[in-house]
């Protein structure tokens, strides 16, 4: 167990003895078996960020009370926070919050590919020739990770597609869960883009280290310059022109395409365009 999850497995357990309950106690009012109890208190299983949530409520306590002191007040959560709290949406901020603290509870992968091209197309390109990627789809879950990021799946409203922020010297992006699969891997492929460029980077102020997109645009330090770019290492990532031009040989059919590289047949259509290919 790391010391984060040995914290969390001791107060969870600490909180449910003040109370004077027994597993099964817990267990009950959280609408939970006392064998995810047990397991989490015996630190063979992390909660769920919404078990986090039910367990505070349940036991009446704070989330942060389950977070180690110097991961609740580390400096780039405090940052993150602070530009939560500029938005307008409640809802946003609690999407962005929940988040962050699951963020805390995770170890960030092992970093085994570093990217040195400053442009969109170059930097796919050496990602995917040092991935060894050979044949659609293409794993973009497994580049990020081979790029030391952290990828964590959140319940945002739906105007959230991803965002990405600095953690531990590497990455965390969060992609919208409720997104239909072909849009989650390219707003993954999408916020990969702005950490390995480094657009997260390029903001001041308490917006420094965090990069939010939002359908509208409106997110903090938005540059369509960075969306654009952006846009274009996601289409070379999953939809690379060497793995096009090798399948285009075989069919021509767009449908078809999509299909195989698991992206929408729209932005399969545009990616061909783009390429002469249509």
């Amino acid at each position: 167990m790391t010391n984060t999850a040995a914290w969390v497995a001791g107060a969870i357990r600490n909180a449910r003895e003040q109370r004077g309950w027994s597993q099964s106690d817990l267990a009950r009012r959280l609408n939970r078996t006392q064998t995810a109890v047990s397991y989490w208190e015996a630190g063979k299983r992390a909660p769920g960020l919404d078990d986090l949530v039910d367990l505070a409520t349940v036991l009446d306590v704070t989330v942060e009370v389950f977070f180690p002191p110097d991961r609740v007040r580390r400096p780039v959560t405090t940052v993150l926070r602070a530009t939560a709290e500029r938005l307008a949406d409640s809802e946003l901020q609690i999407a962005i919050n929940h988040m962050l603290n699951s963020a805390e509870l995770v170890e960030l992968p092992e970093t085994r590919i570093e990217i040195t091209a400053s442009t969109a197309t170059h930097a796919a390109n050496e990602l995917l020739e040092k991935a060894r990627i050979t044949k659609p789809p293409v794993d973009v879950e497994r580049l990020a990770e081979l790029c030391g990021v952290l990828v964590l799946y959140g319940e945002f409203p739906d105007s959230l597609s991803g965002l990405v922020f600095s953690h531990e010297g590497s990455a965390v992006i969060g992609v919208n869960q409720q997104h239909h699969a072909n849009r989650k891997r390219f707003s993954l492929a999408h916020e990969l883009g702005h950490y390995l460029l480094g657009h997260h980077q390029e903001s001041r102020g308490y917006e420094d280290r965090f990069h939010i997109d939002t359908a509208e645009g409106t997110a903090p330090g938005y540059d369509w310059r960075a969306e654009r770019t952006a846009n274009d290492f996601a289409a070379e990532v999953l939809m690379p022109r060497k793995l096009i031009s090798q399948v285009f040989r075989k069919t021509e059919d767009p449908s078809v395409l999509a299909e195989m590289f698991e992206v929408s047949e729209l932005a399969m259509g545009y990616r061909l365009m783009n390429l002469g290919l249509r």
